[in-house]
């Protein structure tokens, strides 16, 4: 009898009290077999997920290159895709960091009908699990801050100082703070154990890399790094993240960083996915795997094509190339949304969902810096809640209050 794989085994066993209400047959199954194209000739690609700005922009450009491709919901998916085409998952984490967008029932129903899935849950989950994705990391030997998980506030974990506590599934650097001393991380449980986050998954307890004001981020298809961007923290903040005040810059990364993102991702067997590094000692380290990557064309390397080079590497179906004069197209610079938005607004999505109708949600709060707005929002047609941000294709439907 063939040995079974560890990893596999790792991510069973943490499925069964993480955020995953679906058969473990969605998170451990078999690699996705080679498919054959459809009737059409042509297989549909099916970007499935909340619309956000970066899957607006990659679906405009995969357009503009001629590919059969919308952003679509699981639900969707499963009624419009057939064998031959392809779904790209793009499940976020949930707003309320206690576990993942729901979307992960499909993928059985999806893989059985012979349609190829990219970011499989089982990779997805690797990502956005904080502790699983350390422990992937780990067991690939790769450098990376020591975790500890904490379930309770009675007992303080043995982490040299300063450390930073987080959410074991978090995003957007919510929730995430700085501990210089003991004190402060015994304050800092405390207000852990306070959220709702808490009672499904405890916190963790991480090494702090020391801070320079900025890291690395860069966009990996495929195995191959496509994409990079410099993350810069706000005057007087050490995390960098765009939703807290930082900014990106264009950046090309050094090899050695590209060799330990492509390390990375390939550890956790994800197609389409960003790895954030810092310089530590005589190498990198790997600070996390983004499962569901915001990007755009401040991401593009100089001289590439970062949309067409995405859909090679994942071995997606274009149509034929672009002539000279419409060369740019496949990598349009995405245009600042300006959506000035309160909340209790709503949002409409017009554009590029299958099905042709429009969605809307409500807007709960409103995230970011001036022109790269995002809004935390709760969805119309099935009440979840999810981060979304606007592409061109959004308009704000004003309050009447």
């Amino acid at each position: 009898m063939a040995q079974s794989d560890p990893w596999s085994h790792r991510c069973a066993i943490l499925v069964s009290w993480s955020t995953i209400d679906a058969p473990m047959s969605t998170i451990v199954g078999t690699s996705t077999a080679e498919r054959t194209v459809g009737a059409t000739g042509r297989p549909r690609v099916a970007v499935v997920g909340s619309p956000t700005r970066a899957s607006d922009d990659l679906v405009g450009a995969w357009l503009a290159a001629g590919m059969d491709v919308s952003v679509t919901t699981p639900v969707l998916a499963l009624a419009t895709l057939e064998a031959g085409d392809v779904a790209l998952l793009r499940l976020d984490v949930l707003p309320t960091l206690d576990g993942i967008e729901p979307g992960f029932d499909v993928v059985p129903v999806l893989e059985e009908r012979g349609i190829r899935v990219l970011n499989r849950p089982q990779a997805l989950l690797a990502a956005h699990d904080k502790l699983l994705t350390a422990q992937v990391l780990a067991a690939a030997g790769l450098r990376q801050p020591h975790t500890a998980h904490v379930r309770t506030t009675q007992r303080r974990p043995q982490q040299a100082l300063p450390c930073v506590v987080k959410p074991r599934f978090g995003s957007w650097g919510a929730d995430v703070m700085l501990c210089e001393t003991t004190d402060d991380l015994d304050r800092a449980l405390a207000i852990a154990s306070s959220r709702q986050w808490w009672a499904r998954h405890g916190a963790l307890v991480q090494e702090l890399v020391q801070p320079t004001g900025r890291d690395l981020r860069l966009l990996i298809a495929g195995g191959k790094v496509v994409g990079a961007a410099a993350r810069v923290a706000a005057a007087g903040e050490w995390r960098t993240n765009v939703s807290v005040g930082g900014h990106l810059e264009r950046v090309e990364p050094p090899p050695e960083a590209i060799a330990e993102a492509e390390r990375a991702a390939e550890a956790l067997a994800i197609d389409l996915a960003g790895v954030d590094l810092l310089p530590g000692g005589d190498g990198w380290v790997v600070l996390e795997v983004n499962g569901a990557i915001d990007f755009d064309e401040r991401y593009v390397l100089p001289g590439r094509d970062m949309y067409r080079e995405i859909a090679e590497a994942l071995g997606l179906p274009l149509g034929p190339a672009l002539d000279s004069e419409d060369a740019g197209a496949a990598a349009p610079a995405s245009p600042v949304h300006e959506l000035a938005a309160e909340a209790g607004d709503r949002i409409e999505i017009r554009g590029q969902v299958v099905g042709g109708r429009p969605r809307r949600a409500e807007i709960l709060e409103v995230r970011g810096e001036p022109g790269h707005e995002h809004f935390r929002v709760r969805w119309e047609d099935d009440g979840h809640e999810s981060v979304y941000i606007p592409g061109g294709d959004a308009r704000i439907l004003r309050s009447e209050s």
